[in-house]
């Protein structure tokens, strides 16, 4: 259709578009726009309209549109974007695209490779990416949707979608994070006026439409889809000496009339393929119809017969070829043929062409979505699809794998034959995808129909690790105990349920933990079963951890590791760093970030949490609060929380450190709201957080009262967080300044206890000397302590232990020796930017008369929030290598983090520096260069 009729009446919403793509060509910056209106509005000719201006422009294109049928398959829009037009041979090879199909379960790894291939595109020319009908998107593209033009602001880039629903996910995610380096600009499409709806009268008649006619085009809501279907068929009627006067019901009724002209064979081509959803070839639709998998709806035709079938439905007009494939004309006419199948033509349809898909070597998960539509009870066929589907979704799409196996389960009656097997399968996936309250909910629904000891020890296996989810310890130690005196247990399975029961004591009851977890490893590794390895050896390092044992915590991580991959890296990697072994840390994060980025997606966001960790410990307070807002971001666009609260809370220390209180708060408080666990046991993280902002606003009391459920549960080892070296000279002073005897003299044993189960650590043993040493005011244990934590990787101990050793040399009136410590510590406090303890230091020195001209001059200078001096060191290195025209993906591995992290960086430089593209910053930074070296 030309576009004097599909775009009557829209010419402002096409300006609005081109607008955007102009501006693109002008300045390099990025842009989005979303196209929205209800079926037969124009989406769909806007899109193709605003393609057709791209090219000219200079515009490589990737356009798709999403199917409603197969949704479900994963990442397909953008796949089918970037194999479209010039846009696959501007920016990969067909190798590299080929092997973004096997990376739908990596969805950080399958928008990583896409990002990069539309990175280096874009390098070389603007590029187009339109997405059509984007609300029947599956999770991975809407995620990838959601979060690619994020990921690359300031590229020249212009993202096009089209959607029915307004406030679908991906248009209610772009359009919370627009930015002046992604601009979103929103175009509504609404019903046309009648002015414009009679001028598309006029274009396709020839000449002014007659009384009758208008009157019939007012019947169609201002729908120009509608209209043009009506008017061509009062052509088509005109033409053939017949009156059309229906509307809209003539338009579904040519369509039913133009299904009933077609011959058998024709007829079930067009049903089959609205049942289908997609494109196809003629080769397809032949196997679909074939012997193999026809049924009793429909003949078993042979290749000939579809061949010809498919002619004729293109030549009625219900059927279009797009390129070498055919489809619909509009989903409109696809819809109208689908509805009127019965219900039991639509089931077996759709049962044909799931057998099809999996015939034909295609994923459970693209197969779903007709064994969806195609169930009848106990329908064990589609119950394996949906079953084996789900467990292909568990790693990308948590959410539609809890979905299918929750349906499959239910699509069962309790005597089926596969009942049980399918329900224990859905209680494991849901476990795994977090649906912990459905998992146990459904695990007691088996063990009520569940006699069998074996099957019950299984069931139980399952159901301890939902529990484990949940909170609900004591309850899963009591179950386990149950099924472990029942008679006829395999070994295997019950050396599971033994190291399940010393987990879940992990969490419940120290003592018995500590006692029982390595005897259920020794049980697991007796009869070799690797589950109940896996299960004790996590028992045994959380055991480690919450008592601060770390030397047995890592020997655990590390075996672990060394069984499960990367998966279980973290763990270890956090344990090197409570040893103070940095240097293995740095070295191991490397190599398994290195791995992720071609192994296990799912291990990546512990990978960023671990990093953070190292740089947070390491007072790389700049390094570490962009990598705590990655993994915020990462953990928002995929839906998963788990590393979210430790990155809020590192986040929110280096806003303490620096001084910004009021933003310290506002994160804890916004990850609080959105907590319903009891923060005392479950996140204690968050309660002392709590605890050290009311210490700093001269409330230690309460503090105190904030914090005592975390000190004085920390024996029952329960959690790790009172041990964490540092927290324990924070709750003594906290304890001295209320005046609170018991709480300080239990932070004090808390710190040499710490020390004793870590021995030759200098973090702990210096921690104890520091806090003994404060606590006896004396001079000589504060000597051992700022000499011992002297030896601490971490610059915050080290400041520390010289601060508190000056301060009390200083109350004694030893003022030289006060003041080499006090410069010790101001300068370590310096290069972080720990602006209130240089404070508290600089009135030390005044008091003790130590006067540091200096210091009053760099104390408390804030960094300016705009220009190149506002660039934290990472920023500044980023914007270094992006400018000499690194990509996110080159950039991250010459600095070792990942393009996340790049990404991140980028945004802030962005905003500091007032540039909205990769041009201008590559402008912004030759004219610094050029002012340094004086060159105009």
């Amino acid at each position: 259709m030309g576009r004097s009729t599909p775009l009557r009446g829209r010419s402002d919403q096409l300006s609005l578009g081109l607008a955007v793509l102009r501006r693109t060509v002008w300045s390099g910056q990025s842009g989005i726009v979303l196209v929205t209106g209800e079926p037969g509005m124009g989406k769909s000719a806007l899109l193709d309209a605003l393609t057709c201006e791209a090219a000219p422009l200079g515009f490589v294109i990737g356009r798709s549109s999403v199917d409603e049928i197969a949704r479900t398959t994963p990442g397909a829009p953008l796949l089918m974007a970037l194999r479209s037009g010039p846009l696959a041979p501007a920016g990969a090879g067909a190798g590299e695209i080929a092997e973004l199909d096997g990376l739908s379960a990596r969805p950080l790894t399958f928008m990583d490779r896409i990002g990069e291939i539309l990175e280096r595109a874009a390098a070389a020319t603007p590029v187009l990416i339109a997405v059509d009908d984007v609300q029947w998107a599956d999770q991975l593209s809407r995620t990838a949707l959601s979060a690619l033009p994020g990921w690359l602001a300031g590229h020249p880039l212009v993202w096009v979608f089209t959607s029915r629903d307004p406030d679908c996910e991906v248009f209610r995610d772009l359009a919370a994070r627009t930015t002046p380096s992604t601009p979103v600009t929103v175009v509504p499409l609404a019903a046309l006026g009648r002015d414009d709806v009679l001028q598309i009268a006029r274009d396709r008649l020839g000449r002014p439409p007659s009384e009758p006619v208008r009157r019939m085009l007012d019947g169609v809501g201002g729908s120009p889809f509608l209209a043009v279907q009506l008017l061509e068929g009062l052509l088509r009627a005109a033409a053939r000496g017949e009156p059309a006067d229906r509307v809209p019901d003539e338009f579904i009724a040519g369509v039913r009339r133009s299904l009933a002209g077609l011959d058998p064979a024709a007829a079930d081509v067009v049903r089959m393929a609205s049942v289908l959803g997609r494109t196809f070839a003629v080769d397809e639709m032949a196997e679909l119809l074939a012997p193999r998998h026809g049924h009793p709806s429909v003949a078993r035709y042979d290749h000939a017969s579809v061949a010809t079938g498919v002619e004729a439905a293109l030549a009625s007009g219900l059927l279009g070829t797009a390129g070498h494939r055919i489809g619909f004309r509009h989903d409109l006419v696809r819809e109208t043929v689908y509805g009127a199948l019965s219900d039991g033509a639509r089931r077996r349809f759709h049962r044909g062409c799931a057998a099809f898909l999996i015939d034909g070597g295609h994923s459970p998960l693209e197969a779903a979505p007709h064994a969806r539509l195609s169930v009848t009870p106990d329908d064990e066929e589609c119950v394996r699809i949906l079953r084996d589907a789900a467990e292909e979704a568990v790693p990308a799409l948590p959410e539609t794998a809890g979905k299918l196996v929750t349906e499959a389960f239910r699509l069962l009656r309790p005597g089926s034959r596969i009942w049980r097997e399918t329900g224990e399968h859905c209680v494991d996936v849901l476990g795994r995808v977090q649906r912990a309250a459905d998992a146990v909910h459904l695990a007691e629904t088996l063990l009520r129909r569940t006699s069998e000891p074996e099957a019950t020890a299984r069931i139980q296996v399952l159901m301890s690790r939902a529990l484990w989810l949940t909170g609900n310890l004591g309850d899963s130690v009591e179950r386990i105990g149950r099924v472990l005196a029942l008679p006829g247990i395999s070994p295997e399975l019950r050396a599971r349920l033994e190291a399940a029961r010393a987990l879940a004591l992990t969490g419940h009851d120290a003592c018995a933990a500590r006692a029982v977890a390595p005897a259920a490893l020794q049980q697991a590794r007796a009869v070799d079963d690797r589950e109940a390895m896996v299960l004790a050896l996590q028992a045994v390092g959380e055991v480690g951890r919450n008592s601060g044992h770390h030397l047995e915590a890592m020997a655990a991580f590390r075996e672990l590791r060394q069984l499960e991959g990367v998966n279980h890296v973290a763990g270890e990697i956090i344990e090197l760093q409570l040893l103070d072994r940095y240097e293995e840390s740095e070295a191991l994060i490397a190599a398994a970030l290195a791995d992720a980025r071609d192994e296990v997606e799912a291990v990546r966001p512990s990978l960023l949490s671990a990093h953070m960790w190292h740089d947070f410990n390491l007072s790389r307070l700049d390094d570490a609060e962009s990598g705590a807002r990655a993994l915020i971001c990462m953990s928002q666009e995929l839906g998963g929380h788990v590393y979210e609260l430790d990155a809020v809370v590192v986040y929110a220390s280096v806003c303490a450190l620096r001084g910004e209180w009021e933003r310290a708060k506002r994160l804890v408080a916004d990850r609080e709201s959105r907590s319903t666990a009891d923060d005392g046991i479950r996140k204690p993280s968050l309660r002392l957080m709590r605890g050290w902002f009311a210490a700093a606003e001269g409330r230690p009391a309460d503090a105190v009262d904030i914090l005592a459920p975390v000190l004085y549960t920390a024996r029952e080892s329960r959690t790790c967080w009172p041990w964490w070296p540092g927290w324990t000279r924070l709750l003594l002073a906290i304890g001295t300044a209320a005046g609170d005897e018991r709480f300080a003299k239990e932070a004090l044993t808390l710190a040499e206890e710490g020390a004793a189960r870590n021995p030759g650590i200098a973090s702990y043993e210096g921690i104890a000397y520091q806090t003994q040493g404060l606590a006896r005011q004396d001079l000589t244990l504060l000597e051992q302590a700022a000499d011992t934590l002297g030896r601490s990787p971490r610059p915050e101990l080290q400041a520390g232990g010289a601060a508190d050793y000056g301060k009390l040399l200083a109350a004694r009136g030893r003022r030289a020796e006060a003041a080499v410590h006090f410069d010790r510590a101001w300068a370590i406090y310096d290069r972080m930017g720990a602006r209130p303890a240089q404070d508290s230091l600089h009135r030390a020195a005044r008091k003790a008369g130590i006067r540091r001209p200096e210091w009053s001059a760099g104390a408390g200078n804030a960094r300016p929030t705009h220009g190149w001096a506002a660039l934290t060191d990472a920023e500044a290195r980023v914007a270094a290598l992006i400018s000499a025209g690194h990509t996110n993906r080159s950039a991250a591995a010459e600095l070792g983090v990942s393009p996340n992290t790049v990404g991140t960086h980028l945004r802030s430089v962005f905003t500091k520096l007032d540039v909205n593209s990769r041009v201008q910053l590559v402008n912004a930074h030759r004219n610094r260069t050029d002012e340094t070296f004086g060159i105009r």
